[in-house]
């Protein structure tokens, strides 16, 4: 690893576990000098990456903040979600939620809210489970076999804990059938008592996800409402999302 590579590296050790760390914790993460870690911390303190605390511990600094808000500014599917993830809020009465696959990561990127009482666990920047929920089973459904072979060789106990099959067949079968619905419906799999309804989100015309749109919707309140409806509505605006972004891109 270069020493670029391990200086960028020391921002993946903070999680929300995690918040502060010292120069000799750094040294044993990367299995570097102490020395070269004081270095690393330095520079990242300089650049406002990291910030020092009194008793010498180190946090993520403000450059992080400024960094999410041009992401957030400069994202095209997000610019052209936002307007019609709050309209499909507004309209059907429950949260809205764009989730984005980051190479083997899964995130939520932003939400529309209209029930403050709902606490979902995860939230933007959060990665979430690869294989649980409706997000993930819609965009999986996209991908092509190849991808999904890595996939199934480095996840199998997870894919088959996630109910999409024990082996790479049952797998790529399952995935199979909700491409073909357009859509998947979860119950209960990622928060217990939360339901949610996902569609995939594109921006090319590849053939391959890059994200999900998904409504939120509490499992009590499913058979209560027009689900049919509640399925239409999410392919449309995510169907819209993708046309406009694809749009944007190519100017």
């Amino acid at each position: 690893m270069s020493s670029i590579a391990k200086l960028l590296s020391i921002l993946e050790l903070f999680s929300e576990g995690r918040p502060f760390l010292s120069a000799e914790e750094v040294a044993a993460e990367l299995d570097c000098s102490i020395p070269t870690a004081y270095r690393y911390v330095r520079e990242l303190v300089e650049s406002g990456m990291l910030v020092r605390f009194t008793g010498g511990e180190y946090g993520l600094g403000p450059r992080i903040i400024k960094l999410d808000y041009n992401l957030r500014m400069s994202d095209p599917l997000l610019k052209v979600g936002q307007p019609i993830m709050r309209e499909l809020s507004e309209h059907s009465g429950f949260d809205v939620v764009m989730s984005r696959w980051y190479g083997d990561e899964l995130v939520d990127t932003h939400r529309e809210s209209l029930d403050s009482k709902l606490d979902l666990r995860y939230g933007r920047g959060r990665p979430r489970p690869l294989f649980l929920g409706a997000a993930p089973k819609a965009i999986l459904s996209t991908f092509p076999k190849a991808k999904l072979a890595l996939l199934f060789e480095r996840h199998a106990a997870d894919i088959a804990t996630s109910g999409l099959g024990p082996t790479f067949e049952d797998f790529r079968s399952a995935l199979h059938k909700i491409r073909r619905a357009g859509f998947y419906l979860s119950k209960g799999e990622l928060e217990a008592g939360v339901s949610a309804i996902a569609a995939p989100l594109f921006t090319d015309d590849q053939g391959e996800a890059v994200g999900s749109l998904a409504l939120i919707v509490p499992t009590p309140r499913l058979e209560f409402v027009n689900l049919e409806r509640l399925v239409e509505l999410i392919r449309e605006a995510a169907a819209r999302t993708s046309q406009r972004t694809r749009a944007l891109i190519s100017g």
